[in-house]
């Protein structure tokens, strides 16, 4: 009778812990959300001084948030490995778990723009070869949770220039 209680012990209790965790964690996953601001937007030096930004919660407390833009099939951005995500903002969870981010101007400028850099480090616009008109999916992931959001980021066609 001691040797099932050992064996109980030993092998359930464990195995009853790690699902309870398990399930923990996949309940906090149901509940993040992420929200991308703009949600549709074209590409222009605008974002620059108002670039897209992220806000989302149903993270870990006060963990380490990544952002990063999920390129679609044919998309290549200079610098990225093809099948690799573009990291575009990180952020830090507050108490509760929630966070807002923007894209820093070099974000905007590597892999929206696309631009080429002078030896002065300053973009080159004539280099330029921006990210084409589309619908890009966006993930934030808690770095100590493994909790993950998505959102979409439409990037559509400028205007037509006024004559």
């Amino acid at each position: 009778m001691k040797a099932l209680k050992i064996i109980t012990l030993t092998l359930i209790l464990p195995g009853l812990v790690l699902g309870a965790l398990s399930w923990a964690g996949t309940a906090s996953a149901a509940n993040a959300a992420l929200e991308v601001i703009p949600a549709e937007t074209f590409l222009s030096p605008a974002l620059i001084k108002q670039p897209v930004s992220f806000k989302g919660h149903g993270f870990a407390a006060n963990e380490m948030i990544t952002i990063e833009m999920i390129l679609p099939e044919g998309v290549t951005v200079k610098g990225v490995n093809k099948g690799e995500d573009v990291g575009i903002a990180m952020a830090d969870a507050d108490d509760k778990g929630a966070f807002t981010a923007a894209m820093q101007p070099t974000a905007t400028l590597n892999w929206f723009f696309q631009v080429g850099w002078t030896p002065l480090l300053k973009p080159d616009f004539k280099q330029a070869k921006p990210i084409p008109p589309g619908e890009y999916k966006i993930r934030a992931t808690g770095l100590d949770s493994d909790t993950v959001a998505f959102a979409t980021l439409k990037i559509v066609p400028p205007p037509p220039k006024k004559e």
